[in-house]
């Protein structure tokens, strides 16, 4: 019986899965393009193919994976998000699978889809690309940079491995790995009164027009220092653009918060410069997340540590 049994075991652990990973390609590469015929053109292959692969999982799973909205082309459904993020995590290891027969030993090689706030991201990406030529020539990231709800939403139905944001309101079915510390900066004119001070606090601020960056989590986060304490911050202009905020407070109509403050030096649009904030109990962290679920290759330690020493690099504030 006990020799039956293990014999049992072998069979079941040694069985050819039903799905291929030609199959679960298909499906992610439709996934992330929400259109079976960008899939296909993406991919060089029919559309009947890519229709046929995703038919084919749906009918072993049954289950349905995608809806078909006007607006948005195909959407995936709960069990295909689930999906998405398994095939995803089963392509990762297949390529470092082949990437360790090509080359022979271990060398972090294969594709990685990252997503990176959009503020930061044209500081910090470069310096990612850079360090990753130079040490990890093999990794292929492709990245796309977005609002923090839309990378969230798109570290959960696959169509990122991992993103890069701030740890504030993260959810409990992400892992985030610390990058750097981003202390929210008072950003200022330059010729300010306030510019002279060491820091500023909420107090000196409430009656000063506030220029606010007006995406949702970002919008959220900052007028909660001030009710938090009580405060209501007077909003002189609501805008969503980064580079918008930096302008109009350099040309003097109010002051700005923000975790990250690069120079700013536009010709006939004066100067900017940034102060700490005194009343913040946590300093916000950039962090880099992933799906607990994602059980991440090697070549994601490789990546994080050139993400990290990218994160380093940046100038956070104008003195």
């Amino acid at each position: 019986m006990a020799g039956e049994k293990y014999r049992d075991q072998i069979e079941v652990g040694e069985a050819v899965p039903k799905l291929s990973l030609r199959q679960l390609t298909y499906f992610l590469a439709t996934a992330n393009h929400e259109s079976v015929l960008r899939a296909s053109e993406t991919l060089n292959v029919s559309s009947a193919s890519i229709s046929t692969a995703i038919a084919q999982i749906e009918e072993f799973l049954q289950t349905q994976l995608f809806i078909r909205r006007h607006a948005r082309g195909l959407v995936l459904t709960s069990a295909g998000q689930d999906l998405a993020a398994h095939a995803r995590n089963i392509l990762l290891h297949a390529r470092e699978i082949e990437a360790v027969a090509q080359r022979g030993p271990f060398r972090a090689a294969g594709r990685i889809n990252v997503g990176c706030l959009a503020t930061i991201a044209p500081y910090l990406i470069p310096l990612v690309l850079r360090d990753l030529q130079e040490k990890h020539p093999d990794i292929e990231m492709r990245w796309r940079a977005d609002k923090h709800e839309a990378l969230l939403d798109g570290l959960h139905n696959g169509s990122f491995d991992l993103i890069i944001v701030y740890d504030y309101d993260i959810p409990t079915t992400l892992h985030a790995s610390p990058l750097r510390s981003m202390p929210i900066q008072v950003v200022l004119p330059s010729a300010h009164p306030l510019a002279s001070s060491q820091s500023c606090s909420l107090s000196d601020l409430v009656a000063l027009p506030m220029v606010l960056l007006d995406q949702p989590r970002t919008r959220d986060y900052f007028l909660s220092l001030f009710a938090n304490r009580g405060l209501s911050p007077t909003v002189a202009y609501r805008v969503d653009s980064f580079e918008m905020v930096r302008s109009l407070v350099a040309n003097g109509f109010g002051y700005a918060l923000l975790n990250f403050v690069p120079p700013y030096n536009v010709y006939g649009h004066g100067t900017l410069t940034s102060r700490p904030l005194a009343d913040v109990d946590r300093p916000q962290q950039l962090v880099l997340a992933r799906l607990y679920r994602f059980r991440a290759p090697r070549l994601v330690d490789e990546f994080f540590k050139s993400v990290s020493f990218a994160a380093q690099q940046l100038t956070i504030s104008t003195l």
